[in-house]
C-alpha cells in the first residue's frame, strides 16, 4: 500500500534532515577551530519498484555526509612563530605519541603548535608535529628520506637546540697605506692594527696586522700577521702600482707569499689565509687593480674597513618557518641555522580521508596513498610561519541551511501525520 511507503519515506526524510542538522551544528560549533574542515551533506534518492500497474511505492532519501577537506580556509597572522598555516594543498604530519611508538601517524591542517614541557611541538589537539632533522649543511640527516612512508620522520623537538657558536673564518680589511714611506727616499717606519676574532670555543681573541714598508724598493710592503702572543703566523709581500702600467696608480698590483712562515695567497682575489691555533682565517684585501680594498696614496695610514664573520655563544631566541617548510633557529647573536624540514603530505583525493578526533585525518582507500613533498614543490602548497588557517565554515551559509533544514524536517513530519490520518480514514470504513 502506497500510504505505508509514504510514511516510511517521511521517516527516512526525518532521519536525513536530522543528520544534516547534526552536521550543521558541528560546523557552527567549530567555526572558530583552527584548520577545521566543514562537513557538507548531500541527499541521494532511494527508489523502490512496484510490479502493480498504477501504484507507486515511495523509496525515501538517504543523507551522504562529506568533509570538505580540500576547501581552503582563510590564513590569518598569529603572534607565535611556531604557528603554521598551509596555503594550497597538503597536510602536516602528526603523531599522537611524541616517541612515535604506536606509529599512529595522522594528517592535519591545524597548525597551532606550541612547545611542551619536553621541548616537543604539539598542537591544541595534543598531536606532535613530525619533520626531518637537518644537519649543519642544511641537508636531511641520514640522506634522502622516504617520500612514501612516515618511517624517516621524527617529532620536532627544540630542547636540543640550546645555543650556537660560529668561529671567524674571514676578515675583510681595507686601508690606505702612506706612499711616502717606501723607496730609498721614503721615511720608513712600521705600524700595526689589531683585529678581534671569535675562536672555535666562542671566545674573543685577536690578530695584529703589522705593516713594514720597503726602503729598498718603492711601493712595496711586507705584512706580518701576529697572534695574541706576538708570534708571526703569516707573511705576505704586496706591490702597489705607480701608474706606469695598466693598473691604476695607488691600487694593489700583486700579492705574494713572504718569508717564513709564508701565508697561503690567492693573488686574483687579493687574500691570504693564516692558521691560528688550528683555526684557518682568510684575510681579504680586495681584488688587485681596484680601490675597494688596500690602496697606497698620500702620507696617511687610514684603516677604512674591518669586518669579520662569526659570533660568540648565544642561546636560542626563536624559530622561524619559511615558505619551503624549513624551520630555522635564530640565536641572540644573530646566527641562523636550519634545523628541521616540515614536509607537506598530499593524497590523490583529500576529501576521501577518514576523519579522526582532534581535527585530524587518516589515510583510507578513498583518499589514495600519501606522498611527502617539500613545501612549494609538486602539488604541495607553501607554509606560512606565524600564521593559522581559520575554519572554512561560512556562518551565514550554515544559518541559512538551518532554516532550510527546519522547514524540510517539518514537511517530512507532516507526511507522517497525513499518512496517519489517511490510514485512520481507512480503518473507519469498518465501523
Amino acid at each position: 500500500m502506497s500510504i505505508f511507503s509514504a510514511m516510511n519515506s517521511g521517516v527516512s526524510g526525518l532521519a536525513a534532515q536530522s543528520a544534516k542538522f547534526g552536521a550543521i551544528s558541528d560546523n557552527i560549533s567549530n567555526s572558530s577551530t583552527v584548520g577545521y574542515k566543514r562537513t557538507g551533506v548531500q541527499f541521494s534518492t532511494l527508489v523502490t519498484t512496484s510490479s502493480t500497474p498504477g501504484s507507486y511505492s515511495a523509496g525515501g532519501v538517504m543523507a551522504d555526509l562529506r568533509t570538505e577537506v580540500s576547501r581552503q580556509g582563510i590564513v590569518t597572522s598569529s603572534l607565535s612563530s611556531t604557528d603554521m598555516a598551509i596555503s594550497g594543498r597538503g597536510f602536516f604530519v602528526v603523531n599522537t605519541k611524541a616517541n612515535g611508538e604506536d606509529s599512529n601517524f595522522q594528517l592535519t591542517r591545524s597548525g597551532s603548535f606550541r612547545v611542551d614541557e619536553n621541548g616537543n611541538l604539539r598542537n591544541t589537539a595534543g598531536h606532535y608535529l613530525q619533520g626531518w632533522r637537518l644537519n649543519e649543511q642544511g641537508e636531511v640527516a641520514g640522506g634522502e628520506p622516504s617520500r612514501t612512508s612516515f618511517g624517516t620522520l621524527e617529532t620536532v623537538n627544540l630542547s636540543s637546540i640550546t645555543g650556537l657558536v660560529k668561529p671567524t673564518s674571514e676578515i675583510d680589511f681595507a686601508a690606505n697605506l702612506p706612499a711616502n714611506r717606501t723607496g730609498p727616499t721614503g721615511t720608513g717606519g712600521s705600524f700595526s692594527t689589531s683585529v678581534d676574532y671569535f675562536t672555535r670555543l666562542g671566545f674573543t681573541s685577536r690578530v695584529t696586522l703589522e705593516w713594514e714598508p720597503s726602503t729598498a724598493s718603492a711601493n712595496q710592503w711586507t705584512l706580518r700577521m701576529r697572534d695574541v702572543n706576538g708570534a708571526n703566523i703569516g707573511e705576505v709581500n704586496l706591490q702597489f702600482a705607480d701608474g706606469s702600467g695598466s693598473v691604476p696608480a695607488g691600487t694593489l698590483e700583486t700579492i705574494s707569499a713572504g718569508a717564513v712562515p709564508p701565508a697561503a695567497v690567492d693573488a686574483a682575489d687579493g687574500s691570504m689565509t693564516i692558521t691560528v691555533d688550528g683555526q684557518p682565517i682568510t684575510v681579504n684585501f680586495g681584488r688587485t687593480g681596484e680601490t675597494g680594498g688596500l690602496t697606497q696614496w698620500g702620507d696617511q695610514y687610514v684603516p677604512t674597513k674591518i669586518n669579520k664573520d662569526g659570533a660568540g655563544y648565544a642561546p636560542l631566541e626563536r624559530v622561524e618557518v619559511g615558505d619551503d617548510g624549513v624551520m630555522t633557529a635564530v640565536y641572540r647573536n644573530g646566527l641562523r641555522q636550519a634545523v628541521y624540514r616540515i614536509p607537506m603530505a598530499d593524497v590523490t583525493n583529500p576529501d576521501g580521508l577518514r576523519r579522526m578526533d582532534g581535527n585530524a585525518f587518516q589515510i583510507s582507500r578513498e583518499s589514495g596513498d600519501i606522498y611527502l613533498w617539500d613545501a612549494g614543490t609538486g602539488t604541495a602548497g607553501t607554509v606560512n610561519g606565524g600564521a593559522l588557517e581559520a575554519s572554512n565554515v561560512d556562518i551565514a551559509e550554515e544559518l541559512t541551511s538551518i532554516i532550510e533544514t527546519q522547514r524540510a524536517y517539518s514537511s517530512n513530519a507532516k507526511i507522517i501525520q497525513t499518512a496517519d490520518e489517511m490510514l485512520d480514514e481507512v480503518t473507519r470504513l469498518m465501523r
